[in-house]
């Protein structure tokens, strides 16, 4: 994906914002796979993570960094709160703020790959 974000710097300048943006979500899912998942999607009030097997030590992690998590075992599925802008009357995060804090959760929960081998998917 870096190599792509070069080539477009290289032939065409700086893109436009929503050129970054998709690509932001094409390293998100590129990631995402990587970890293993197959789903992320927002539900409600949650963002879901499936399929999602946790160790118990990843249980406890999930709860003590996502407060308000729901694990769901049999369903191999994961149910994080969505993050908002403020936690009284705040709007849920969007957008590029989104895909970094699901990108964290995947990062910090899901799959706590080295940290060298997470850059080169980038």
């Amino acid at each position: 994906m870096q190599l792509i974000h070069e080539e477009l710097l290289d032939r065409y300048g700086e893109p436009p914002a929503e050129v970054a943006s998709l690509l932001q979500v094409a390293r998100f899912r590129g990631r995402a796979r990587q970890a293993g998942l197959t789903d992320v999607t927002v539900q409600g009030k949650y963002v879901r993570f499936a399929p999602v097997e946790l160790p118990d030590s990843g249980t406890v992690r999930l709860n003590r960094l996502y407060p308000g998590s729901i694990l769901k075992p049999g369903l191999r599925t994961m149910l994080v709160p969505r993050p908002r802008t403020a936690v009284v009357g705040g709007q849920p995060v969007r957008d590029e703020a989104l895909l970094t804090w699901a990108r964290d959760v995947v990062d910090s929960v899901v799959d706590r790959a080295p940290v060298g081998a997470q850059s080169q998917s980038s």
